[in-house]
């Protein structure tokens, strides 16, 4: 009888620790706070434009772009990271529904990393 509960307990620590680490978006920020922190990050009018992110938890493994004091950088990235991609939505704009920029994010801390556009 001990000898089925100790296994029954290890079996079910194994499933539940595989629940939380299996690609679960546990401890991440949401896209709407991605959003966000990119707004915060890069000062504009954003009244014309539409902000989509989209979670990358593989991430390439370099990225580059302009940080928030506008020197060209070139990140080693190794955690899940959002892909804020502007969208122009000036409907007499020649760039309506275009991209026109895009940022990265870190998903985790939520710190704005580059950006470009």
């Amino acid at each position: 009888m001990r000898r089925v509960t100790i296994t029954a307990l290890i079996v079910a620590i194994v499933f539940v620790g595989s629940v939380a680490f299996s690609g679960s978006s546990y401890g991440l920020i949401s896209p709407s706070k991605a959003i966000k922190v990119v707004k915060k990050s890069v000062p504009g009018d954003y009244s014309k434009l539409k902000l989509k992110a989209k979670l990358i938890k593989k991430p390439q493994k370099y990225i580059s772009g302009f940080n928030t004091r506008g020197k060209i950088v070139r990140l080693r990235i190794k955690r899940p990271v959002y892909h804020v991609l502007v969208y122009d939505w000036n409907p007499s704009s020649p760039t309506y529904k275009m991209v026109i920029g895009e940022a990265w994010v870190d998903a985790v801390s939520g710190r704005f990393l580059c950006g470009a556009g």
